[in-house]
């Protein structure tokens, strides 16, 4: 399993010529360390009487945020499972009309497979983005460039998700699948741009 790998191992897999990790795992890896930025601040507002106004709510973003974390390194797995399916897809024979039929059958969902794994990573890191910036601007303020950080990081990871998805809808021909998906990611990446401003606002803010 790539996310039981040590770091150093995951790197240098990462760096290899092997089609898996890629993209998308990254994108999940990065996700997750953003997830666990999220949590660490929330940890270290939570409890302290000056933030007793959103105890409530930091206590959520704890418990949503180690889930998060959680799916997030699951996915790493997930991701590279969805793409080997298309890779096993594509080797398939296409000699005969019967072939080509075959193969065009296995192809369509495994690409679909592969756009749903990325776009729910993109999902995660979007709920990242959102929570991290409610901390940026609401947290304990010694923990703001952390923050920054978890918002930056969830930004670049949906982003990079985003990329991969878009890459296997350009193979999918059924419109009527690829239309609402498209108008998802311009919501995803519009959504995300907004919190990410928001929390990069709180960081400059508070680091005057």
């Amino acid at each position: 399993m790539l996310a039981d790998l040590t770091i150093a191992e995951f790197m240098t897999r990462l760096g290899s010529g092997d089609a898996t990790p890629g993209g998308g795992g990254a994108a999940a890896l990065t996700g997750a360390a953003a997830a666990g930025l999220v949590t660490m601040v929330a940890r270290l507002t939570t409890g302290r009487p000056a933030f007793a106004a959103i105890e409530e709510r930091v206590r959520e973003i704890i418990l949503e945020g180690d889930a998060l974390r959680e799916s997030l390194l699951a996915a790493v797995d997930t991701d590279a499972a969805a793409f080997d399916r298309v890779m096993a897809a594509y080797a398939l024979p296409r000699k005969s009309d019967q072939e080509k039929a075959a193969r065009k059958a296995a192809l369509q969902p495994a690409l679909q497979g592969a756009t749903e794994s990325p776009l729910a990573i993109a999902r995660s890191c979007l709920t990242i983005s959102g929570m991290a910036a409610e901390l940026a601007e609401a947290g304990n303020p010694q923990t703001i460039t952390d923050a920054g950080t978890a918002a930056i990081l969830a930004q670049a990871a949906l982003q990079g998700a985003v990329f991969q998805a878009r890459v296997n809808l350009k193979s999918i021909k059924d419109v009527a699948y690829t239309g609402p998906i498209y108008q998802k990611i311009e919501k995803l990446l519009a959504v995300s741009r907004e919190a990410t401003r928001r929390a990069l606002q709180a960081v400059e803010e508070k680091l005057v």
